[in-house]
């Protein structure tokens, strides 16, 4: 056994020893003693008697628990009027216009005014038709005149001969003219006069009659005109058409020929704080009657006077 080598760990383990030993006979050195009851009583009394410390709590007035006395906090409100609270529901109701359900004590979003009426919707029909026409005393085919009647301002070129210069009308040629007879569809008899004509500045050649303004059936024209601007108009011609005016979009739904109605979707944004939200007004519009024509009152006929006696 090697003495020297052993010592180090024999003095650890006295030390060891010794400061078990101290602990045990004196619990305090570790941790503090626990007080008897007697020295409990002392420190609780000490503790009564010491002043607050800290910040005192700031005092909040009770909420009134009387009636009618309105002192709970509202929440917080948004714009557009969705409200929730935590025992209330929010009363919500259909809006048509913007096609979806809202708070019902959100203001409802006003439509302006539609904005344009229909002025015309069918076939672009040709400038003049067929008025008259009768032949000369000298009974020529040729020395023929014609009437022609301006449908759009309700004027006539009169005198009008086949292949003749028209000076109203110069850039329009009379070619041939032909007399065509038959019976309608319910049988009934009929006699039109045709009239073939040489357009120049139209650039095309087109067959009118005494009947009715020749149509151009495979076009449509929609002519519209601005409830708050006459001098404004628009012309349209199919299904999917739109235009822009103050501020709102209008596309063409529907056509109805017969019924002379057009359908159009409007689409306006009522609310600047939400650019997307996109407000949808569908009218049908219709092409109103022409006034009725102006009464003929007839002058009152003055009574005959009463005959002056024959004096013989």
């Amino acid at each position: 056994m090697n003495f020297r080598k052993d010592l180090p760990l024999i003095s650890l383990g006295a030390l060891l020893f010794v400061a078990g030993l101290a602990v045990y006979l004196n619990p305090g050195l570790i941790a503090p003693p626990v007080p008897d009851e007697a020295g409990k009583a002392v420190i609780l009394e000490k503790l009564r008697q010491a002043p607050p410390a800290g910040e005192a709590y700031p005092a909040t007035p009770r909420a009134s628990l009387e009636d009618n006395v309105k002192d709970w906090l509202n929440p917080e409100e948004d714009e557009d009027n969705w409200d929730y609270d935590l025992f209330t529901t929010i009363d919500v109701v259909w809006d048509s216009s913007s096609k979806e359900y809202v708070p019902r004590s959100r203001k409802a979003e006003v439509l302006p005014p539609f904005g344009v009426e229909l002025v015309f919707v069918g076939y672009p029909t040709y400038t003049f038709m067929l008025s008259s026409s009768m032949l000369p005393p000298s009974r020529k085919e040729e020395d023929r005149l014609f009437s022609l009647k301006n449908v759009k301002t309700n004027k006539y070129l009169d005198d009008c001969k086949l292949n003749r210069p028209i000076p109203e009308a110069p850039y329009l040629t009379l070619k041939a003219y032909r007399v065509e007879k038959g019976k309608d569809a319910d049988g009934f008899p009929f006699v039109r006069n045709i009239l073939t004509v040489d357009d120049r500045q139209f650039g095309q050649v087109i067959e009118i009659d005494d009947e009715k303004p020749f149509e151009f059936k495979k076009r449509i024209d929609i002519i519209l005109r601005a409830t708050d601007d006459p001098a404004w108009s628009q012309n349209l011609h199919a299904v999917g058409d739109k235009f822009e005016l103050n501020g709102a979009t209008f596309v063409v739904k529907g056509i109805d020929l017969p019924g002379k109605s057009v359908t159009f979707e409007k689409s306006i944004v009522l609310n600047p704080k939400r650019p997307k939200k996109l407000t949808f007004d569908q009218q049908t519009l219709v092409v109103p009657a022409p006034p009725p024509p102006a009464s003929k009152t007839k002058a009152a006929t003055p009574a005959p006077k009463p005959l002056a006696p024959v004096t013989k």
